[in-house]
């Protein structure tokens, strides 16, 4: 627009911004007006069940639908907020009623949270005045989930619904005289129940056990005739079934007929058999109390055992330890032997049933030496030595025996006895042999003059009529542990002369 055109039009009047700036008092004052309109009207819609659909923003809503075929929907006003109730509770309301096929088909909105998944195939619903105004409420038995959910949209057919019926019609239905007594009965329990509520209240409160009870008992008789109904249809099969199988049947009732007249002849036996049943009861009866007795002292039994099962712990860790420790040697060590030592155990097979023969034997001849060694342990009695006292006075001769020791060991108390003839003899093989030159000088054998004078005194005291205190021959002894060892020359003179024929 061009300067001089906005100059005219300036010329001629204000444009609408200046106009506002002008009024805008009245202006700010009619956009109030209007908002607080819209604000009313939307409050008013709202109680008016104005129901905006879901592609609405905010102010949409979605629903479940649900539809219920009805033999009529008398009184039934869509739009009129009527309600849609489950026990009592509100869920939704009436949509829309339709007629089809000359069934009244009414359409209901519900909250999805109520409704979904939480309705099922066999619901059921009862139409139901809700003031005496005919204010109709659809009351819903939501069903079982054994039946399953109920989708949107899916209609509950007659068979399952009930419409609200009308007094007028159950009156005109009665004649002249009946609903004469109608009324005479209905005043007669007027009167009765007059100021009467409380104890009628309190006499059908009563019946709420009874009642309870009679549910119960309906609700079994129901599952009763779904298992008749099964039972009966099971049956018609199994006469179908047998229906078809005659001949077998016919087998079936011939070898029962065989098994019971086995039966009927082994009587006598089944007779014996009862007959020593009560018996072999009380047996068992007393089995049972040994045993419950056992299981009284096995129960504190096992509670002591409890430490020692708890003290096998630390034995357990320790075997699992060894174990692995173990297990490397039998690994690598003992299964490697096994393998190699089994050519020679197969080698060794027939010598070991040899052994196996002389086991008899052997057995014989170690039961002879159990015997010799209980007879060395036999005890005869008091004042009585048996083997074992002889032995120990043996051991304790042996003992006294051999007291004497040297660098070398124990020596035995021996006497030595040499014959004069004897000794030149050795004192040859002393001359040969070093180590007979030393034990006959460790023996000291008398010389010869020795056993001459011997001999002399022998004869001597022989004619004496003496009895030689020592033999004729000249013997002479020595001990191993005695004063003959290291005896000199001259000490044995000195003997021979005294007439001595031996050293101690």
């Amino acid at each position: 627009m061009s300067p001089n055109t906005s100059k005219e039009a300036h010329e001629g009047g204000l444009d609408v911004r200046d106009q506002i700036r002008r009024y805008r008092s009245a202006f700010l004052a009619v956009v109030a007006m209007i908002v607080f309109a819209a604000f009313v009207g939307g409050y008013i819609l709202s109680h008016q069940n104005l129901k905006l659909p879901p592609w609405v923003p905010v102010l949409g809503k979605s629903y479940f639908t649900l539809k219920g075929d009805f033999q009529t929907a008398q009184a039934v006003a869509p739009g009129q907020g009527q309600a849609v109730t489950i026990a009592g509770a509100k869920i939704g309301e009436i949509a829309s009623v339709d007629l089809n096929n000359g069934v009244a088909v009414v359409t209901m909105h519900l909250t999805p949270k109520y409704a979904q998944d939480r309705i099922f195939k066999n619901a059921t619903m009862l139409l139901r005045p809700k003031t005496q105004l005919k204010d109709e409420t659809v009351e819903v038995s939501p069903g079982t989930p054994s039946s399953g959910a109920l989708a949107s949209g899916a209609t509950i057919p007659l068979a399952q619904t009930a419409p609200d019926g009308n007094f007028e019609e159950f009156i005109g239905a009665l004649d002249a005289e009946s609903r004469a007594y109608l009324q005479e009965l209905l005043a007669g329990a007027g009167e009765g129940l007059k100021n009467n509520g409380q104890p009628l209240s309190a006499a059908l409160k009563r019946f709420d056990p009874t009642a309870r009870e009679f549910q119960e008992i309906s609700s079994q008789l129901a599952v009763r005739h779904e298992e008749i109904a099964s039972s009966i249809h099971n049956f018609r099969l199994l006469l179908e079934a047998v229906g078809g199988k005659d001949k077998q049947l016919a087998e079936l009732v011939d070898s029962s007929n065989a098994v019971f007249k086995t039966f009927a002849e082994e009587d006598r036996s089944v007779e014996s058999t009862i007959g020593l049943l009560p018996g072999a009861l009380t047996k068992t009866k007393q089995g049972l109390g040994k045993l419950a007795t056992a299981l009284n002292l096995v129960g504190p039994t096992v509670k002591e055992l409890q430490p020692f099962a708890k003290a096998t712990a630390p034995a357990e860790t320790a075997t699992r330890e060894l174990a692995i420790k173990t297990t490397p040697i039998f690994k690598n060590q003992i299964r490697p032997f096994a393998r190699q030592i089994l050519p020679v155990i197969n080698e060794i097979g027939p010598a070991t049933k040899e052994l196996s023969e002389a086991f008899p034997k052997l057995a014989s001849g170690f039961a002879v030496v159990n015997e010799l060694f209980n007879e060395f342990a036999y005890n005869p009695g008091v004042n009585r030595g048996g083997f074992l006292f002889f032995i120990d006075w043996a051991n304790h001769n042996f003992n006294s025996a051999v007291s004497t020791a040297d660098a070398h060991g124990p020596l035995g108390q021996t006497l030595a006895y040499f014959n004069c003839e004897v000794v030149p003899i050795l004192k040859g093989v002393s001359e040969v042999n070093p180590t007979a030159r030393l034990l006959l000088g460790l023996l000291n054998p008398p010389s010869g003059a020795a056993c001459a004078g011997s001999s002399a005194k022998t004869a001597s005291a022989a004619r004496g009529g003496h009895a030689g205190a020592t033999s004729a021959t000249g013997l002479l002894g020595g001990g191993l542990g005695g004063s003959t060892f290291g005896q000199s020359h001259n000490s044995a003179r000195r003997s021979a002369a005294a007439g001595a024929g031996g050293g101690r």
